[in-house]
């Protein structure tokens, strides 16, 4: 159910009795005594008070000039001077009903004069930006946590409201929900159902359905507004001057500006999952091909009855065939100009936002919703190529910023959805995210691709690896010495290998020295630690110039609720977040191509180890084996060669064109040893496929373990 919170900060910690007796006069306040649930047989079970050290409240931001609504947000030390202490109350209510009058009563026992007098409250700096005018001398508001709907009502919608929690963000539950719509009866309120945006809740007993406006979703200002509006009054002391107060340090050249605010970014803190921040944005990415031409169509029809067929399509309604190069062009809408959107906002000129160039048709009022990353919104023209990364120059980029609220975010997803981001010339969307772990000090880079294939289907597949912020934490000096170590004895061993080639060189028998296997093995083995190597230090080069600036902000203005062009990007921030984005991917591409280098050099160190014990009878099993065999091996390779690829046509023929792993020659290869050798790949292929540094190393692995393992070993 519903449950019904509470932060107050403290001047001081409370004890045990006194908590006892908060909660008493806290369950009287939610269950009257004369209420058929008495306070007695409530408290024990839905009420709980704890006190902490700090301050952990909220206080109320105003909205900004674009803004419909302000929000809450975390306070700081100059909001609540005094306290050194947080009471948090909750109390579980049985339905979102009973919580929105619980929380009227509730924040009406806490800011009363005898209720401040008995517990040690600390007095506010603020409850709005504004003081405590217009918010009844209120300091503190109750919150409710209400469960449902799952979808919450919307302007206008017919399917009417209960409660102020079954209202979507910035809407409360309005006296019209008692009535039947009836277009010829229907007054300034917004929602025939009910649900009406909270500036129209003026006052308490007149707008609301149950007589208290939602301080919790539409501020401590609401409500406070007087049931009768006098006009003389309003204008008794106004008055027009004729003199006006000028900032001459706004003006270009009109003076000096102020010092400069050197306070540091303050971040909203956003958890992918605990302990992983996200870092920036989440970034949501396009690739799009071409319209078709004659010349580059990916459709290759005969001038024949299908083609003739195919070409009375409507293209408009769904591309048949696509260009094969990538497209950069604009397209899309604003949504906000849209009247078929929910976003549709009439009060706003296009033209305030958009240049005469950025229009889709120059006698409409619709702007482009989508640019490429190449363009510059905010100057309207092509960027300079410093601030174009090249990799993403024709790519259509989205940010989800870390600053966005909730309600903006969904606008977002609005304006993506109603602005038609994806239409039919979509190839390949991808969500990515960074993300940093400062408890294991560690970063991650995750993506999710939808690739658009030909035949219909929308192929989904994800990449993730990590990268050590430092690659020498700890022990660091145990490392060296053992890195140092490492690579003085590869080169004594190259240097003995140097030396029997001298030595077939002195005898003349260098072809004996090259066509010996195992030395082919050695040389193999010693490039590949060098490579290793080589890639180590450049991981490492790569790692000390790395640099994570202390915010990165790639949309214009997400903290203030953009009106229109709520994609509008900052390109020096977006190319800052871009560039961070690209090292990580190249630090653990890196990272990646020495972990592939030095797994194969273990398997490597196997083999030679095997060729080493050759000398012992017993340790030679293996390699005698094979070596006595290798004729009949052979034989039976090529025999089974023939099996199998038989197998592998015919399954492709006869099953591929419905089952996924008989649609490829590779696919049917593959899946023809899994039945052979009963292998029930849902439990580990995909999961190691991914966590492969390379899908071919993966495929190595598995199957030379296989061999070696069962049909050599056992």
């Amino acid at each position: 159910g519903p449950v019904l919170r509470l932060a107050l900060p403290l001047t001081r910690d409370l004890s045990s009795d006194d908590l006892s007796a908060l909660q008493r006069r806290l369950c009287a306040a939610v269950w009257p005594a004369s209420s058929a649930l008495s306070a007695d047989s409530q408290c024990p079970w839905r009420l709980w008070a704890q006190t902490s050290a700090g301050v952990n409240v909220e206080v109320w931001n105003d909205p900004g000039a674009n803004d419909n609504f302000g929000s809450w947000g975390p306070a700081n030390t100059s909001d609540v001077p005094s306290a050194s202490w947080t009471l948090e109350v909750g109390v579980l209510m049985k339905s979102n009903s009973e919580a929105a009058l619980a929380r009227a009563a509730f924040t009406a026992e806490v800011n009363s004069a005898d209720f401040a007098a008995t517990f040690p409250l600390a007095r506010m700096a603020r409850v709005t930006t504004q003081g405590d005018v217009g918010t009844r001398g209120r300091q503190y508001v109750a919150h409710v946590d209400a469960p449902g709907p799952v979808q919450k009502r919307e302007v206008g919608s017919r399917l009417g409201c209960a409660s102020h929690y079954e209202c979507d963000d910035g809407l409360f539950c309005s006296y019209w929900a008692l009535n039947t719509f009836d277009a010829s009866k229907a007054r300034y309120a917004g929602g025939a159902g009910g649900c009406d945006r909270c500036e129209t809740c003026f006052d308490d007993a007149t707008y609301t359905l149950d007589g208290y406006c939602p301080e919790d979703k539409c501020g401590p200002r609401t409500g406070s507004a007087p049931k009768c509006w006098s006009a003389p009054l309003l204008f008794a002391n106004y008055s027009c001057p004729d003199r006006y107060a000028i900032n001459l340090s706004a003006i270009p050249g009109g003076g000096p500006a102020p010092p400069a605010d050197s306070t540091p970014k303050t971040l909203r803190s956003r958890f992918i999952t605990p302990f992983n921040r996200l870092v920036g944005a989440v970034i949501v990415r396009q690739q799009r091909l071409q319209k078709p031409d004659t010349s580059t169509s990916v459709c290759s029809l005969h001038n024949d009855s299908i083609s003739l067929y195919s070409a009375t399509a409507d293209q408009s309604r769904g591309l048949l065939c696509l260009g094969a190069a990538q497209d950069a062009s604009w397209y899309g809408t604003d949504p906000v100009f849209a009247t078929a959107s929910t976003l549709y906002d009439g009060k706003l000129n296009p033209a305030d936002y958009y240049g005469p160039a950025e229009f889709s048709n120059p006698n409409t009022s619709t702007p482009f919703g989508f640019f490429p990353h190449s363009y510059d919104g905010v100057a309207q023209a092509n960027k300079n190529s410093s601030m174009v990364i090249p990799d993403e120059a024709n790519n259509f980029l989205l940010y989800f910023d870390e600053r966005a609220t909730n309600v903006q975010a969904q606008r977002l997803l609005t304006f993506i959805q109603d602005g038609q981001f994806i239409d039919g010339q979509t190839q390949k969307v991808e969500v990515e995210f960074n993300t940093l772990n400062a408890r294991v000090r560690t970063f991650s880079k995750f993506v999710i691709s939808f690739t658009w294939q030909e035949g219909g289907a929308i192929k989904w597949d994800y990449s993730f690896f990590t990268v050590p912020t430092y690659l020498y934490d700890g022990n660091a000096q145990l490392r060296h010495a053992l890195e140092i170590l490492s690579m003085a004895l590869l080169g004594l061993n190259t240097l003995s290998e140097l030396g029997d080639i001298v030595e077939a060189l002195r005898k003349f028998k260098v072809m004996d020295y090259l066509g010996a296997w195992s030395n082919v093995l050695d040389w193999c083995h010693f490039t590949l630690m060098a490579a290793g190597w080589y890639y180590w230090f450049a991981a490492v080069r790569l790692s000390d110039g790395f640099h994570l600036d202390p915010a990165y902000q790639p949309l214009v203005s997400p903290a203030v609720q953009t009106r229109a062009r709520l994609f509008l990007t900052d390109p020096v921030q977006e190319r800052e977040f871009l560039q961070f984005s690209r090292d990580l991917r190249t630090i653990g591409d890196t990272l990646r191509i020495y972990s592939n280098l030095t797994s194969v050099c273990v398997i490597l160190f196997v083999l030679r180890l095997l060729k080493a014990l050759h000398f012992q009878p017993r340790m030679a099993l293996v390699t005698r084996t094979i070596a006595v065999a290798f004729s009949d091996l052979v034989h039976f390779a090529a025999l089974f060669a023939v099996v199998y690829v038989g197998y592998i046509i015919a399954g492709v023929l006869m099953f591929g064109h419905q089952y996924q792993s008989f649609s490829t020659m590779s696919d049917a290869a593959q899946f023809l040893i899994v039945i052979l050798l009963g292998l029930d790949t849902t439990q580990f292929h995909v999961q190691l496929l991914h966590a492969s540094p390379s899908s071919e190393l993966y495929y190595i692995y598995l199957w030379t373990w296989v061999f070696l393992a069962l049909f050599v070993l056992v």
